[in-house]
């Protein structure tokens, strides 16, 4: 049963880091396909995705680091290939180096986020302003 749980636990989490990349890769493209019109329709739209995409990235993010202690703590007796030897080594910090970057990216566009919402809806106030007058 442990052999199947941990198995299960290393596999889910690479499931996760490439839900956080894909996570992060949306957060990017909603950032750069951002509609230039506001309605409040729209802003209820955008703003619906940005907070799903994040609570997913979030999730994402934990399950990363909670099921990477048990896969680092099992990693030599489960997943060391004898073949690839300490050169795995090098492949590993590759790896994370890439998923570091991939995250880094998705949070600054995270915060960069917030600041679309609020030009939509400043956009959307200044429309209804001119419509009153």
């Amino acid at each position: 049963m442990k052999n199947i749980l941990v198995m299960v636990t290393a596999y889910s989490h690479d499931i996760a880091t490439a839900f956080l990349a894909v996570s992060g890769f949306s957060l990017v493209m909603l950032y750069h396909m951002r509609p230039g019109g506001a309605s409040s329709d729209l802003i209820t739209f955008y703003s619906g995705i940005c907070r799903k995409v994040t609570r997913a990235a979030k999730l994402s993010l934990a399950w990363i680091l909670i099921a990477g202690v048990p896969r680092t703590i099992f990693y030599k007796e489960y997943e060391w290939s004898e073949a690839a030897g300490n050169l795995q080594i090098v492949a590993i910090v590759i790896k994370h180096i890439v998923m570091f970057v991939l995250v880094g990216t998705g949070l600054l566009y995270w915060h960069r986020l917030p600041g679309v919402l609020n030009e939509l809806k400043k956009g959307l106030s200044a429309e209804m302003k001119g419509d009153e007058t």
